[in-house]
């Protein structure tokens, strides 16, 4: 689980802002909010508001590009990182950009750390707290030559011939991580660490991503928990009981078919094709229950008919059984997207309920999410607000003097808690209307 996550010049974040994860008291719905493990005490959400071009989605993209580096072990040397520092200040163009995180493996403390340029990562390191804070390894790239430099500390156990190995295979745009990922050694830290973000940290969730396709194929490969995907549909009121998925496979004479029908879908259908002998399309369809003269009846229908939330509550119910079966983090832009409240509440509570060692982390603009102060921590809300030089401001409910007796949302409305548009008058300045 994540403990705290850093950011320092990346996109809208010029100073650094801290996402804090360690309950500040173990008082108000503990139990719901928190997950305790050996002395830390550990939230499992993040609700992050704020208006349009604050960065609230910024700290989100801010994780998972953290991710990409981390697991990205196929650049070549010469490739940019594509760094994106804060572009509102001449000297922050020229600053590198930070990530650290600081999280739990089972119930021991990592701490890791990048500072990045385009071109190259400048420093590296990670520490172990077992239970002092230790460290494993420190790697330095010198922004001249590109050479890189890695430096054991007392946990790093290993001979000087697999420190060049790991050295060797790691060239100066990737990460440590990455390089022995491509060695055959065996080294229990880094392989957990590495399979941590792999495994854990999932990808950001946006509202444009595909889940629909994502859980289709899942389910396909017999990889996603179907009984408990259809029991989440049935208790989000869709009539849904049950889906069924067809194949069809198409071949390369079907392709070579199209070429004198149709040479644009030719020219796409073979660039998917590659050197495959067959593609194979997976139709998705929704099982409804429907009630007609007093009797139950069960149509099918196409995905491509359903509405938007029903595929996106499908797709959201599908990484959510995922996260039910085995711990992760889920990473979810505009949360409520496409969801009626009702269904938007009903995953919340679902994943809290549910989940064991797990975390969401959102953005949202549905602010009545504020409005059940009894039943909410302070410091599970964040709120981001743009600063008079267009960076991100970060911070939590905790760190405004309120009392837990004011509705928050209804602070919230009065801007007493900030984070909050000031949208000007909606009328245009006045302009000749010219007659046609």
């Amino acid at each position: 689980m994540i403990l705290k996550f850093k950011i320092k010049n990346h996109l809208s974040i010029k100073d650094e802002v801290v996402l804090d994860f360690i309950a500040t008291s173990k008082d108000k719905h503990f139990n719901f909010f928190c997950e305790e493990i050996g002395k830390y005490k550990i939230l499992k959400i993040a609700m992050l508001f704020g208006p349009n071009a604050s960065g609230k989605s910024n700290i989100l993209h801010s994780l998972d590009i953290f991710r990409n580096i981390v697991l990205n072990d196929n650049l070549n040397k010469n490739d940019a990182i594509k760094q994106i520092p804060f572009e509102f200040d001449s000297s922050s163009k020229k600053l590198p950009t930070v990530f650290e995180i600081e999280f739990l493996i089972n119930s021991d403390k990592f701490s890791y750390r990048i500072e990045f340029n385009d071109k190259y990562i400048l420093s590296e390191n990670l520490h172990i707290f077992a239970p002092n804070k230790a460290k494993f390894f420190n790697r330095t790239t010198d922004n001249k030559t590109g050479k890189v430099l890695l430096v054991p500390g007392n946990k790093f156990n290993i001979d000087e011939v697999d420190i060049r190995t790991i050295a060797g295979n790691t060239p100066p745009n990737m990460t440590i991580l990455s390089g022995y990922n491509k060695t055959s050694l065996q080294i229990k830290i880094l392989t957990k660490t590495r399979e941590w973000f792999q495994n854990y940290l999932n990808p950001i969730i946006e509202p444009r991503t595909k889940l629909t396709d994502y859980v289709k194929s899942k389910l396909h490969k017999d990889k996603i928990n179907k009984e408990l995907l259809i029991n989440l549909l049935e208790k989000a009121d869709l009539n849904i009981r049950d889906t069924t998925i067809d194949e069809f496979k198409i071949t390369k004479e079907m392709v070579e078919s199209l070429k004198d029908e149709n040479i644009d879908l030719y020219e796409i259908m073979k660039r998917r094709m590659g050197d495959k002998n067959e593609l194979v399309n997976l139709n998705l369809y929704f099982q409804h229950l429907i009630i007609q003269d007093s009797k139950e009846q069960i149509y099918k229908l196409q995905s491509s008919l359903e509405s938007l939330g029903t595929l996106r509550y499908f797709g959201l119910s599908g990484v959510l059984t995922e996260l039910i079966d085995k711990p992760g983090i889920l990473n979810i832009d505009e949360l409520e997207s496409s969801l009626h409240p009702d269904l938007l509440y009903h995953f919340i509570n679902t994943f809290m309920l549910n989940t064991k060692k797990s975390q969401l982390i959102f953005t949202s603009h549905y602010y009545p999410l504020l409005e059940d102060t009894d039943e909410l921590r302070k410091d599970v809300v964040w709120f981001t607000e743009k600063r008079e030089d267009g960076s991100t401001d970060l911070y939590s409910l905790k760190d405004i003097n309120i009392r837990s007796s004011l509705n928050y949302y209804k602070a919230y409305k009065t801007g007493k808690l900030g984070a909050k548009p000031f949208i000007g008058s909606s009328y245009l300045p006045n302009r000749e209307v010219k007659d046609e």
